[in-house]
């Protein structure tokens, strides 16, 4: 899970920011299936009616610190790496959380039900429009400094 921010004291709007000094920070948390996610059930209630590319809906109440770890399972690494999709611009500050999110394997399904078109358009050859494993292979450390908030 990723909780990406943007510096609007240095820069007017997210794609400013991209690939600049101090311009993008993500807050990163791995997902585990467990119990239900109280705090991303609004999230997870409301995927149904956005399922596919170009809709939008307003989440009222929504509070993102609900998907932080507790206050003493705050351990974390920082370093500063790219972001994860194109154009994988570098210069942004990841902060990786030690503990992950655990979530239910329904709320796993409503997230798996996302879609990368637009309802009813033609999809590309070889592809199901399933929005699925959108990630990138491991890259290498190079000459990054990874801190830890903890010992």
């Amino acid at each position: 899970l990723h909780l990406m921010h943007w510096n609007s004291t240095l820069y007017s709007s997210i794609d400013e920011a991209v690939g600049k000094k101090h311009g993008i920070a993500i807050i990163a948390l791995f997902v585990q299936i467990g119990k239900e996610h109280v705090g991303l059930k609004a999230v997870t209630e409301i995927l149904q009616d956005i399922q596919y590319k170009g809709k939008s809906k307003t989440i009222p109440c929504f509070n993102p610190n609900s998907l932080l770890p507790d206050p003493l399972l705050r351990d974390y690494w920082v370093y500063e790496g790219s972001l994860t999709i194109p154009p994988c611009s570098e210069g942004v500050t990841w902060i990786l959380f030690r503990y992950p999110l655990t979530v239910s394997q329904v709320q796993i399904e409503e997230f798996r039900r996302l879609r990368t078109h637009v309802k009813g358009a033609e999809l590309l050859e070889g592809s199901d429009g399933i929005l699925g494993d959108n990630f990138r292979p491991t890259q290498p450390l190079s000459d990054r400094i990874i801190r830890a908030a903890f010992q």
